[in-house]
């Protein structure tokens, strides 16, 4: 569900990142994507890399706020929330990227003439349609669907939140 994220008010005007991870510089370790702390601009390394330095930097020093920072990440997340944030009518506010990214799959998928995906349906272009229907459908029914989700996810012709 969206809520508004109260640690955005804490972003600051970070500059430049850094193309290195600072901490597995000075250790001497690898990393695997980079991210930029937007309260005190550090570039350090993701959650996927061994040594998750970013993600150590905000339980040490509670900077919950950063952004990706490797060749095509364009989005902000919020280590408090657990969620991407964005803003939206001048606030910023958590939202499920997965959920909304499915939307326009899922209509295309219909209106090509197609009925609703297997479970392990992959698009052409690798979307796993089949894991999203699943996973909307057990928010939907465990009522952890953003409305505003729901509503798009309904306005789909020949959705149907039952299987098959």
């Amino acid at each position: 569900m969206r809520q508004v994220c109260e640690h955005a008010a804490t972003m600051q005007p970070v500059g430049e990142h850094k193309n290195v991870c600072e901490d597995c510089i000075l250790e001497g370790t690898r990393w695997v994507h980079l991210r930029q702390c937007l309260v005190c601009g550090r570039t350090l390394c993701c959650d996927n890399s061994p040594r998750r330095h970013m993600r150590a930097h905000w339980q040490s020093v509670g900077h919950a706020v950063m952004k990706g920072v490797s060749a095509g990440d364009d989005w902000i997340w919020c280590f408090a929330h657990d969620a991407p944030i964005r803003e939206a009518d001048g606030a910023w506010e958590t939202y499920d990227a997965f959920a909304e990214a499915g939307v326009p799959v899922m209509a295309a998928h219909i209106a090509g003439g197609a009925t609703m995906p297997r479970p392990d349906f992959m698009t052409a272009d690798e979307f796993p349609l089949g894991d999203w229907v699943g996973y909307v459908r057990d928010l939907h029914a465990d009522h952890e669907l953003d409305p505003a989700d729901e509503q798009a996810i309904e306005a789909i012709p020949g959705w149907s939140w039952g299987g098959g």
